[in-house]
């Protein structure tokens, strides 16, 4: 039987690459992720974008750990691809100072033990501070938008974001190390050496 250089699952439309590399993949380390300017100052978010329209599924850091993503860990535009690295920066020991907001009531730490479905928690630094828990549909919210009371994130009683500080994390990758998106590759296009838009080796079985 000839080599099988993928493996198309019908029932998905996927189609991914055998052998050592796995899924199609993009490398990325810390200067790829993205930025933003606050207060003056560039502070590094932590997510990182793509150009492609395929999803992203996974994760592989530089151990060759596989991080699966959920679907608050994803986003798309019509031609780029963003995931956030919070829940793997967590579990890897990397952050240095939790994301913040501040309203008018008081400030309050990124507090994930109460993340429900459809929102991010809150905590109040102070303890008689009301409520004593907010929640926002994003984990990264800007000055402007809002936080609710309920962890629903539909309620009527609502406060507006005055100013909010991203998470801060020691750097995922130093020198040559990369990181690894994984991506699923949806109706194929392949061409040459690149499927979809993503270069790929050809790893027969």
């Amino acid at each position: 039987m000839a080599p099988k250089k993928f493996i198309i699952l019908n029932n998905k439309d996927l189609a991914v690459t055998t052998g050592s590399t796995g899924l199609t993949r993009i490398s990325f380390n810390e200067q790829d992720r993205n930025t933003e300017v606050i207060g003056g100052s560039t502070v590094t978010l932590p997510t990182v974008s793509f150009q492609t329209t395929n999803p992203c599924v996974a994760v592989v850091d530089t151990g060759g750990i596989q991080w699966d993503l959920n679907s608050k860990r994803v986003w798309y535009t019509d031609d780029t691809v963003t995931i956030d690295l919070s829940d793997i920066l967590y579990a890897k020991g990397l952050v240095t100072s939790p994301a913040t907001i501040t309203t008018l009531g008081g400030t309050y730490l990124r507090y994930r033990t109460k993340d429900s479905e459809a929102s991010f928690a809150w905590k109040a630094t102070n303890a008689s501070t009301e409520p004593p828990y907010l929640y926002t549909k994003e984990e990264t919210p800007v000055a402007g938008s809002i936080a609710y009371w309920n962890s629903s994130a539909t309620s009527t009683r609502t406060e507006t974001i005055q100013a909010a500080t991203p998470v801060i994390t020691q750097p995922i990758t130093t020198g040559d190390q990369e990181w690894n998106a994984v991506f699923a590759v949806a109706n194929p296009t392949i061409s040459g050496s690149t499927l979809s838009g993503i270069t790929y080796d050809v790893v027969s079985d």
